[in-house]
């Protein structure tokens, strides 16, 4: 179940049981994903033209979904986290609909297999 979460997204799960050692674990840490405030705060900053604040969020992102092995997602929240860092706003804006659009994928299947 676990595993075919990682194929959905785009994820390594090879690199995420290397990590976290089983799927208990992960779904330890998926669960936490839910609750991770990061992508709001990136959306806010986004919708609100603040650059610093959407680069926390990114930033802040972009680690947790490396450490999670979602592939797909962080190689997008890098871009994106970059072009903030850059103050390259407009950009930024124009990158997040992707971004939105992966990491809401992310956070459907994982509610398919963590009890809330």
């Amino acid at each position: 179940m676990v595993e075919e979460l990682y194929n959905n997204i785009g994820g390594d799960y090879s690199k995420a049981i290397g990590r976290m050692q089983d799927d208990e674990r992960i779904k330890k840490y998926l669960k936490f994903f839910l609750y991770d405030e990061s992508f709001s705060q990136l959306k806010n900053g986004i919708e609100s033209k603040n650059c610093e604040e959407a680069f926390k969020g990114a930033h802040t992102l972009k680690g947790v979904s490396q450490n999670m092995s979602f592939e797909v997602l962080s190689a997008k929240v890098i871009e994106i986290t970059e072009e903030l860092r850059a103050g390259n706003l407009e950009t930024a804006i124009s990158l997040f609909p992707e971004v939105e659009k992966t990491y809401e994928k992310v956070i459907s299947e994982i509610k398919k297999i963590v009890e809330m």
